[in-house]
């Protein structure tokens, strides 16, 4: 009886603000519902994914999100990550990123008919990439209140992978650290191979993304959590401290929630940030160009 929009804003109210979490266990329901961060966010906190008789639709719904965060993030994180411009030389790419306006312009002037510039060629200006990648370490936090932040960290993880400027580890802890730096590439399989749960152990994490860096001074470790650490706080320090040391850059995200609203441990970050440790609440989009400032990819 009523419109497809209707309904999709029923169920999502249903999940979301009135925690009818049993609709989501029905999957003759998933199979009407339409993909969105927030029925995603509440499938991953209830670990739907792990549950046979639903799984199939709750991978539709994941496949659904993650194309949607790709096909909104993607082209911010290629323009930021890519190098910077090479004003002295062009280059047979054509993005418009890297469209050289003033050189396109004065060459082709000479076609001009006094009303209209006649383009018979535009020119894109080079891109300037560094000898060997930067190795960027994803520890991310998937303790039970992470499920908007593993989200986002894992569709960013897959952009990630395909950039030629970067070697990308992806690891997920809770009090256990798991490795899926091979199934990095596909954010769908990271996501069906995590469970939301637990407690937060920082600093184990850190000794594992540690031992993984080995140029140091061309690693940078980015952390998402809401640093609640439930571990030794000491511990932590000194596992920051020994690693800041050593020339790995360390960044921390702050978790977010689906509103874009901060939560975190004052506590913790500002401790962390004493020993210099960078820690910002930012949108994954503006994530991209933090990464590119500290890869020097950016000025």
């Amino acid at each position: 009886l009523f419109p497809r929009s209707v309904n999709d804003r029923l169920q999502s109210d249903a999940v979301e603000r009135f925690g009818l979490h049993q609709v989501l266990q029905q999957p003759q329901v998933l199979e009407k519902i339409t993909p969105s961060m927030g029925v995603l966010k509440q499938l991953l906190k209830l670990n739907a994914h792990h549950k046979p008789a639903i799984r199939q639709q709750v991978e539709r719904i994941i496949q659904g999100v993650v194309e949607e965060l790709l096909r909104r993030l993607r082209p911010t994180y290629i323009n930021n990550l890519s190098g910077r411009l090479n004003r002295q030389a062009h280059s047979p790419v054509k993005r418009l990123a890297n469209l050289d306006w003033q050189t396109s312009i004065r060459r082709n002037l000479k076609h001009f008919d006094g009303e209209k510039v006649c383009f018979e060629r535009v020119y894109f200006h080079a891109r300037q990439q560094h000898q060997l990648p930067w190795h960027i370490v994803l520890c991310i936090d998937q303790s039970g209140s992470m499920a908007t932040s593993l989200i986002y960290s894992a569709v960013i993880a897959g952009i990630l992978t395909r950039l030629p400027s970067v070697k990308l580890s992806l690891v997920v802890f809770d009090t256990q650290v798991v490795d899926l730096s091979e199934q990095a590439q596909d954010p769908v399989s990271v996501l069906l191979n995590c469970q939301l749960g637990g407690g937060t152990l920082i600093s184990q994490a850190w000794r594992y993304c540690q031992q993984l860096c080995s140029e140091p001074g061309r690693s940078v470790v980015a952390t998402v959590s809401d640093f609640e650490e439930g571990g030794s706080m000491q511990t932590l320090l000194a596992q920051a401290q020994g690693m800041i040391d050593s020339g790995i850059k360390m960044l921390g995200m702050t978790a977010m929630n689906h509103d874009a609203e901060p939560f975190y441990s004052t506590f913790s970050t500002d401790k962390l940030q004493r020993l210099g440790m960078e820690i910002g609440s930012l949108s994954p989009d503006n994530f991209a160009e933090w990464l590119a400032l500290t890869m020097g990819l950016r000025r």
